[in-house]
């Protein structure tokens, strides 16, 4: 197969997607000013939309390593809340004199454009090429893949998730394995990767089912047990990264679930009605003060804003449920969990970007998109167009 024919359709949509994310963010940048978090030194001002928030705390675990007041973990805001990935990468740019922003933002890229490649060949021998190339494009274009053009972890769980679960497609589970033991390092539900691999594992044909899932298994547990074990003998604790989760408004899974996702939905509508429905509280659970009108902006159109991915999500896992099956598909399992799991903490702060991990859902939202013809498809891109827009503006007030 010609490289053109392998990479081509990912690439141009990759190109197409990220120049256009890119130019918002350089002009959202210049104009909006920078964002309320505190933007490191190596962030350039152009650039600072595309490199605050979270950034921030990968340099300074690159800097410095993990820190924490042990009393205050849960509490107050820590670095151990994140794992190491992207940190290792920055670490590894400071080491031979590079900005390790750019080398964060430019790995960041490039895997979004592994998980593109990824995405339109699994698709491609499953459902066939007009499929491929349009699931291909419903994830470059969407919205919370803003994450993906930035010095975040999506582009890397992403890439790792969707190459893993590809190579498990093609039978490689040795090789798959080995992927999605990587992405375990990049956020808490990077280990979900490891779920369809080992699905396919089960269910493939032939002897040798328990080599299959051998190698499907251990490598991600290996480094799961590495890394917890050197948060416990170096940390002093090896649930610290749960721990912290706290901090940003996340409860314990199952119990949050009842706790804290009411709140953060009154919220939600509270601030679209004009009024706060359920108290003065923050997303974060610090008190604040209510202002004539309810919340202001910056309290609630986040929230909002999740919600209502969060409600796109379960339409398109309603349809990809309906065709693959219900949960004995891995691709339904893994998207499901990659769904609940946040959602099982109670809050729905940043399910947007954290339910992009479910690329099967591109899936659903492809079919639909082929049902309804040209004039579906063009509308849709421009919403998805002008969301995105909206939600590189946001970057200034809110994370995404």
């Amino acid at each position: 197969m010609p490289w053109w024919a392998w990479i081509g359709v990912p690439l141009v949509a990759w190109l197409a997607s990220r120049l256009f994310v890119t130019a918002l963010g350089v002009i959202a940048s210049t104009t909006l000013g920078r964002a309320e978090i505190g933007l490191d030194q190596a962030v350039p001002r152009a650039l600072n939309l595309l490199g605050s928030w979270d950034t921030t705390w990968y340099l300074d675990i690159a800097r410095r390593g993990y820190a924490f007041d042990v009393g205050q973990v849960g509490e107050v805001f820590t670095n151990v809340a994140f794992f190491p990935l992207m940190p290792i990468v920055m670490w590894a740019a400071l080491a031979v004199g590079l900005n390790p922003f750019w080398v964060a933002l430019l790995v960041s890229n490039a895997m979004f454009l592994v998980a593109l490649v990824a995405l339109y060949h699994l698709t491609r021998e499953r459902f066939g090429q007009a499929m491929a190339v349009r699931a291909t494009w419903v994830l470059a274009l969407a919205p919370p893949a803003v994450a993906a053009s930035m010095a975040y972890t999506e582009g890397l769980a992403l890439g790792l998730a969707v190459l893993a679960g590809y190579l498990a497609w093609k039978g490689r589970f040795g090789w798959a394995g080995s992927v999605a033991a990587i992405a375990v390092l990049t956020r808490p539900t990077g280990v979900l990767a490891v779920v369809p691999v080992v699905m396919l594992a089960w269910y493939a044909t032939g002897p040798g089912r328990r080599e299959r899932l051998l190698k499907a298994m251990v490598p991600a547990g290996v480094v799961m047990v590495a890394f917890l074990g050197y948060m416990q003998f170096r940390q002093g604790a090896w649930s610290l990264p749960l721990q912290a989760q706290a901090a940003w408004g996340r409860g314990q899974l199952g119990v949050g679930l009842l706790s804290l996702l009411p709140h953060d939905v009154g919220q939600a509508l509270g601030g679209l009605l004009g009024g706060d429905l359920i108290g003065s509280r923050d997303l974060l659970g610090k008190e604040t003060i209510a202002e004539l009108s309810g919340l202001s902006v910056g309290d609630w159109s986040s929230v909002l804003r999740d919600v209502l991915f969060g409600v796109l999500y379960v339409f398109l896992f309603a349809r990809l449920w309906r065709h693959e099956g219900g949960l004995r598909s891995p691709w339904v399992m893994y998207a499901f969990l990659v769904l609940v799991v946040p959602l099982s903490s109670g809050s729905v702060t940043s399910l947007a970007r954290l339910g992009l991990l479910a690329y099967p859902l591109a899936w659903p939202m492809a079919e639909w998109l082929g049902d309804g013809g040209p004039a579906r498809r063009r509308w849709t891109a421009v919403a998805a167009l002008v969301v995105i827009a909206l939600m590189v503006a946001q970057l200034a007030t809110q994370s995404p």
